[in-house]
């Protein structure tokens, strides 16, 4: 029976780091690849100006990596909080660097990047354990 718990546990996390790494790669994907398909589509230039789009992405994987704070105690480490909550931060200032004449690309692709390599390494302790 807790052998069964645990594997449910397990799975279960496997579930939501996945959605967090899979939201913070989608992001990650729409921040460099959606200009590039914005000079060849009007519908893809359309999505490329929606700023709804933008502050969707961000607040989705975002939201993804906070449950997985919320709902784990064993994620609530250093080692996963630190690069994961600086994914974040790096991520939501990239909603605002336009205002700051800034570029978005790079603290979104960095904010991702970190993001992802929290849950990976999160995962990887799991399964390991």
């Amino acid at each position: 029976m807790l052998y069964h718990l645990m594997d449910f546990s397990m799975q279960s996390a496997f579930y939501k780091d996945g959605a967090a790494i899979a939201l913070s790669t989608a992001c990650m994907v729409h921040c460099v690849a959606l200009p590039v398909l914005a000079i060849s589509s009007p519908v893809f230039a359309a999505v490329a100006e929606a700023e709804w789009v933008h502050w969707s992405m961000a607040v989705l994987a975002i939201l993804a990596s906070t449950s997985v704070v919320l709902s784990s105690p064993s994620s609530r480490v250093p080692e996963f909080l630190v690069p994961a909550g600086l994914g974040g931060l790096l991520i939501t200032a990239a909603l605002f660097a336009e205002r700051f004449g800034i570029g978005e690309t790079i603290p979104t692709v960095a904010g991702a990047v970190l993001i992802v390599s929290a849950h990976l390494l999160r995962l990887y302790k799991i399964r390991r354990s």
